[in-house]
């Protein structure tokens, strides 16, 4: 069975249960929180010893080797190039942690849990199974809601570019829980769940709102999950979309770039 069979076998009878609601408004991200401790802490249950928060991960990795001080030394233990770049700290950070000082859960965050291929702490594929990268996306189904956003493309783009490069047949998945929910009186009740892999999405489809910090934005219940060739291939395909998406905003601008020259040489 593979990571997202499993993540959504344990993540599926969740519909039904309620979390206690948080205190002050339930916009941005203040609703998705207890939902994403009950997601996690089923994935723990499901997949455990491989299932870890993103900041505990890099605990456990920089703990176990004691003997690594420096930041290149640090993030050289979190597997191949475009995972390490996905999961490493700030240089500053990354060299200033001890046991003294651990790092703490952050929202900007690649993940929010973060998925080995087998038991222990290993940061790497194996037998063609990625490490996964989780986040959970939270809906209230009583409002008509943008969809949200999911991770930005120039750093999908680099983390691509350094898979490709480093020729990693398996370089990673990102997988997006969707939870929706209804609020009832002081709980918010799951009334639907699903998890779809990005890797399987086409790449073509993918919607950049480059006014939003090029941020990728879906609903994960929206998602397609049709693409069937290799996830270098899903790379390059997600490369090209960027570029051709690049180049029409590069038209748009340098045509109002036009315009207003026209304008000024006319007055």
């Amino acid at each position: 069975m593979d990571t997202l069979a499993q993540i959504h076998g344990a993540v599926s009878d969740l519909v039904g249960e309620s979390v206690k609601r948080p205190p002050g408004t339930l916009s941005g991200h203040a609703a998705g929180l207890p939902f994403e401790k009950l997601v996690h802490s089923r994935l723990v249950k499901a997949l455990p010893d491989r299932t870890f928060r993103h900041f505990e991960l890099l605990n456990i990795v920089f703990e176990a080797h004691p003997e690594c001080v420096t930041s290149y030394a640090r993030q050289k233990l979190l597997g191949s190039p475009e995972l390490q770049f996905l999961l490493q700290r700030g240089d500053a950070a990354t060299e200033a942690w001890s046991i003294e000082n651990q790092f703490v859960e952050k929202q900007n965050d690649t993940a929010e849990t973060v998925i080995l291929p087998r038991e222990g702490w290993r940061v790497e594929t194996h037998n063609g199974v990625p490490v996964t990268l989780v986040d959970v996306k939270t809906q209230n189904t009583s409002l008509k809601a943008q969809p949200p956003n999911i991770i930005s493309a120039k750093k999908l783009v680099k983390a691509c570019r350094l898979a490709i490069d480093h020729k990693s047949e398996q370089p990673f998945d990102f997988v997006y829980i969707g939870v929706k929910w209804l609020e009832k009186s002081d709980l918010l009740i799951c009334r639907d769940i699903c998890a779809v892999s990005l890797m399987r999405a086409q790449p073509s489809d993918l919607y950049i709102n480059w006014a939003a910090a090029t941020q990728i934005q879906f609903h994960p219940s929206e998602l397609d999950q049709t693409y069937t060739l290799s996830a270098l291939e899903w790379c390059k395909g997600f490369i090209e979309t960027y570029t051709s998406q690049l180049e029409r905003r590069q038209e748009k601008v340098l045509a109002e770039i036009k315009d207003l020259r026209k304008f000024l040489d006319s007055h």
